[in-house]
């Protein structure tokens, strides 16, 4: 079905992007021959817009990729009738809704002081607009700034509401919000950098970020655990 032809009320919610449908379609493909994969393809859309309904408008948010990708994931899922391991398609996620982490890895490294400071500007940039959206969007990111440690390089933030996490909850689908919530630490290894990430919104009250590069003493006290929910989480060693 054409994206244009979908029964989706475009003042309140947005289309999926050519990355995220790609990324199903490349799923789809792998596991099913074309005219299954053409016919769950229908069905996923449609799963999109049904999940759409119940969610609040957001149409308008400036990162919307961030909001309605992960719902064509949702629906991916919810739709298809053989489930595989999650942790079998977590490198197509990534370079479904990060794959630009690639590019910059080339340019940036954040054991870099002048980078480690870019990349806290660029986050606090963030931060700021998400205090603006928040208002007119209650139902997005909510967004926690922290102050930057020049000394030691550390880059903080942190989420106490996220919108991927809410839907997740409601729909009952927490199993499967790992795969995008890894992503974040896998864009972190393509700038050189450790995310040191202990929860998220959809184990606790808070999604935090601290980042810092990979060569930096304090990413050394940490190893990358996977929870059995498949979760991502930063152990102290």
């Amino acid at each position: 079905m054409r994206e244009k032809d979908l029964p989706l009320d475009r003042s309140k919610h947005a289309i999926y992007t050519k990355n995220a449908k790609k990324c199903v379609q490349t799923l789809l493909r792998r596991y099913y021959d074309e005219p299954t994969a053409a016919q769950l393809w229908e069905k996923i859309q449609l799963q999109y817009c049904a999940f759409l309904e119940d969610e609040p408008p957001m149409a308008g948010v400036k990162m919307k990729i961030s909001i309605y990708d992960p719902i064509l994931i949702f629906a991916w899922y919810a739709v298809i009738p053989d489930k595989p391991p999650l942790e079998d398609v977590q490198q197509d996620v990534f370079e479904c809704f990060m794959s630009g982490f690639e590019v910059l890895g080339r340019v940036f490294d954040l054991n870099r002081r002048l980078d480690n400071r870019i990349a806290n500007l660029v986050f606090k940039k963030t931060a700021d607009q998400r205090d603006r959206e928040i208002k007119a969007f209650p139902g997005s990111f909510r967004m926690q700034g922290y102050a930057y440690d020049r000394q030691n390089g550390v880059v903080r933030y942190g989420f106490t509401q996220c919108p991927n996490a809410e839907f997740a909850k409601r729909h009952h689908m927490e199993d499967v919000l790992p795969v995008m919530c890894n992503c974040d630490h896998l864009a972190m290894q393509k700038l050189h950098a450790t995310l040191i990430r202990e929860g998220t919104c959809c184990t606790g009250s808070l999604c935090d970020y601290c980042i810092v590069g990979d060569r930096n003493p304090i990413a050394g006290r940490y190893e990358l655990v996977k929870r059995d929910n498949g979760l991502w989480v930063s152990v102290k060693k």
